[in-house]
């Protein structure tokens, strides 16, 4: 048995322990072919975290696994051997890697506990989100990141999104002021379609107020025309 400590992302994600043990005493026909793995996810307070999304990759086959956390923040997910898995959370429409647990692929019986501790960010950029030129009709590019997003506020009853909207200094102030507007509302009511809790989502616009890069060049202006997700629980 060994025991493994990470402290990687400590701002959002810490994985307090991994334990991988051989031979566990148990008849399920499933230990032939995977490995166990019970996840335990809380906040940095320990307090629990019900209807999270703990996704597992494997590096060689591409295989995902995913298993959503019950009311005690506990889930159980069985991990085919012969991989190394990374280890994800579903967070604000992102999935966000930071660890990863090893499955080998040999005789006997492997299980093992993540202890997984992490906070939602205060703010977060989506990037996967884009808007036609000058105009708030989202690309349909952006619906994948968005239905994420949603899911998420659906398992997640307690969970607030406030979307704001940013944009170049291309324009007048006025113009965009509206435009900021008019894309963060788009969200918005993308979203409360998709999740069922239009009431849960808030939205506002900052024009050009709050640029991120320099405007003088075509890559900052592209940085600054902007969705950003405020999520509070």
């Amino acid at each position: 048995m060994k025991t493994i400590q990470h402290y990687l992302l400590p701002f959002l994600f810490l994985v307090l322990s991994l334990t991988i043990k051989a031979q566990v005493q148990k008849s399920d026909p499933r230990y032939l072919t995977s490995g166990l793995i019970h996840c335990v996810v809380t906040s940095f307070k320990g307090e629990v975290k019900s209807g999270e999304t703990i996704i597992f990759e494997g590096k060689k086959t591409k295989t995902k696994v995913e298993a959503i956390t019950d009311k005690k923040g506990l889930c159980d997910v069985w991990l085919p051997k012969g991989d190394i898995y990374i280890i994800k959370v579903l967070t604000v429409g992102k999935e966000q890697d930071y660890s990863t647990i090893e499955v080998p692929n040999q005789p006997g019986q492997y299980g093992g506990k993540i202890s997984i501790q992490f906070e939602l960010p205060l703010t977060a950029t989506l990037d996967d989100v884009l808007f036609e030129t000058a105009q708030s009709n989202l690309k349909p590019s952006s619906f994948a990141s968005l239905d994420k997003l949603a899911e998420l506020i659906k398992r997640k009853e307690n969970l607030k999104i406030h979307v704001v909207g940013h944009t170049d200094n291309k324009g007048d102030d006025a113009s965009n002021m509206r435009l900021s507007l008019a894309r963060a509302k788009a969200v918005k009511d993308y979203l409360g379609r998709k999740s069922g809790s239009p009431d849960r989502i808030t939205f506002d616009g900052k024009g050009a107020s709050e640029p991120i890069e320099d405007n003088s060049t075509e890559a900052g202006r592209k940085l600054n025309r902007r969705t950003e997700i405020q999520a509070r629980e």
